[in-house]
């Protein structure tokens, strides 16, 4: 099949458009068209090469075994999403804090899927209390504009009386003042709220001589997703190295210990080796095996 046959048939039989081809190979939606009506009058052998590289790498990404992050109800994420539940039941202040890769942001998000009446901010270090509050408006469908007592204002209005619960991801880019608003966004409001990120967060909530008092002893409920971890890490890991592999794929005890030991915990990393295994394991069907693991694992960044 030559190259414009492939064209047509992807077109045809694929959700590509013109316009999603064009941004793939770098070529232009007018150059597409002139060349699929055959009254391209430049370099056909420039356009058809950028073509027949774009086809190369659709085909290898075809060929790819995918493997799909997505929320397994372990142990651990369940005690978390219990937090938050009781959070919100109690319109009281609860905190989530682990090291990277411990599934926090999947936690916060499964909760939002499960539940009516949740916001989710996610933070990001250009975060201010101004920032916070201009987000929080949004999401409430409020004012934006107006000085940082303004704009509380508007949000304490707003969710007063709703019962709903604010979970914050990555809270601990939040600067102190930002941490102040939600505190008294909360004492007006009666919202809940659940703060969740890295362990400074909690020193960022206590000050580091404990001159925040106030701020740290509104919360309710704080829970260490490493101390935790701990207790459950094994039954925990086989769930979700189980949601990873390729459905009715059989590997040997020896496969799950090499994926447990070059994991090192981290649930993130696991899932980052366990895409790059099963991926190399289609080709020539060679299979999971613990050379490969351990040679994928030498690739990661430890």
């Amino acid at each position: 099949m030559n190259i414009k046959a492939k064209l047509i048939q992807l077109l045809e039989g694929t959700g590509y458009t013109q316009k999603k081809v064009a941004t793939k190979t770098g070529l232009s939606t007018a150059v597409i068209s002139q060349y699929l009506k055959g009254v391209y009058n430049g370099n056909i052998g420039n356009v058809e090469a950028a073509l027949a590289d774009f086809f190369r790498r659709e085909e290898d990404r075809a060929k790819h075994r995918a493997v799909t992050e997505r929320f397994v109800p372990t142990q651990l994420a369940t005690l978390a999403l219990g937090l938050i539940s009781n959070t919100h039941m109690d319109g009281d202040i609860g905190v989530i804090y682990g090291p990277a890769g411990m599934g926090k942001s999947m936690i916060l998000r499964e909760y939002v899927a499960q539940n009516k009446g949740v916001i989710l901010i996610e933070a990001d270090p250009g975060y201010t209390a101004k920032v916070l509050l201009q987000e929080l408006s949004s999401r409430l469908g409020v004012k934006k504009t107006g000085n940082i007592h303004e704009l509380s204002e508007e949000c304490i209005q707003a969710l007063t009386g709703t019962g709903w619960i604010v979970l914050v991801d990555e809270a601990e880019l939040l600067p102190y003042r930002a941490l102040e608003v939600l505190r008294r966004i909360h004492d007006r409001s009666g919202v809940s709220i659940v703060l969740a990120g890295m362990p400074r967060l909690l020193i960022n909530l206590k000050g580091s001589r404990g001159e925040y008092a106030q701020l740290y002893s509104r919360v309710g409920m704080a829970m260490d997703l490493a101390t935790y971890k701990d207790d459950q890490s094994h039954s925990d890991f086989r769930m979700i190295l189980s949601s990873l592999l390729p459905a009715g794929e059989s590997v040997s005890g020896e496969v799950v210990e090499a994926f447990l030991k070059h994991s090192k915990g981290n649930y993130r990393r696991m899932f980052k080796l366990a895409r790059g295994v099963v991926r190399s394991s289609g080709i020539n069907n060679q299979g999971i095996s613990v050379g490969l693991i351990e040679r994928y694992a030498g690739m990661l960044i430890h």
